[in-house]
């Protein structure tokens, strides 16, 4: 998975250091917090695609936070490796019964490091755990959530899919279409941040897809939030277009002027 984000939860300096600039000379985008409160407050602001944590950290253990993150539906799916100085069995399998999906210890090889990295962001990718172009919760995740919340009183399921997006694409390539699901997906995440509840739910069945489980009270806020902000925003995409009403008016590969659909949000209740 190319420019995969991770988090590296350490707060030894040179090690942290350490890690990051051999990650990130292998493509992958990392952010490093010393502690476990500002883990959880970088996973709240934007969702990585990996985890690597220490178990001694200075405020909750690399247990505790692990835990947090297992039980929230929104992080429950985000692959986690151990990187440790415990080597004791029954640290490695107190680890992985919190739901760490690998346990390294240290001093530990670079390029073993980096290899685990890579297989375990593919799987996650591959097993629909994780959306390659947002780090949302993919298909899998998200079609277990579903289940769940059909079968409990009280949650509200808003879907919002992306209509005129394959236009999009074919205008402007896929690196571009990546960057407009991105920013889809932070709207989002910043509305349910701001407006809804902590275990409330953020994912996607498909790119185009996205999926907010939450109370009846927040759902017609989160609706109205993330449209205004996605109509507002959705015109940045386009380079050097001009808007009229829902459609825009741009120029294609071959310099001609054409109008086209501006991307848009439809939504509906599930």
């Amino acid at each position: 998975m190319p420019n995969a984000r991770l988090l590296v939860v350490e707060d030894e300096e040179e090690i942290a250091q350490m890690v990051t600039l051999f990650l990130a000379a292998r493509g992958f985008k990392v952010s490093v917090a010393g502690d476990a409160a500002a883990a959880l407050r970088m996973v709240r602001e934007a969702l990585p695609d990996l985890i690597l944590l220490d178990i001694g950290l200075p405020d909750i253990n690399g247990y505790e936070l692990l835990k947090q993150l297992r039980q929230n539906p929104r992080t429950r799916h985000l692959p986690a490796i151990f990187v440790t100085q415990r080597k004791q069995k029954p640290d490695r399998i107190a680890g992985l019964e919190m739901g760490a999906d690998d346990f390294i210890t240290k001093p530990f090889d670079l390029e073993e490091l980096g290899l685990r990295v890579q297989n375990l962001v593919a799987r996650a990718t591959r097993d629909n755990l994780i959306n390659p172009h947002t780090s949302l919760p993919d298909r899998k995740i998200t079609l277990e959530e579903l289940t769940k919340a059909k079968l409990q009183p009280g949650r509200a399921i808003i879907q919002f899919r992306l209509r005129h997006a394959t236009e999009f694409r074919d205008l402007y390539g896929p690196l571009a279409y990546a960057d407009l699901l991105r920013h889809v997906a932070l709207i989002m995440n910043r509305a349910v941040n701001e407006l809804g509840a902590p275990h409330d739910y953020l994912g996607q069945q498909d790119d185009e897809t996205f999926i907010i489980i939450t109370s009846p009270e927040k759902d017609a806020a989160l609706r109205q939030t993330v449209t205004e902000r996605f109509d507002h925003d959705v015109l940045q995409h386009y380079s050097l277009a001009e808007r009229q009403g829902d459609l825009a008016s741009v120029k294609d590969a071959a310099g001609q002027e054409r109008q086209i659909s501006l991307v848009k949000l439809e939504i509906s209740a599930l």
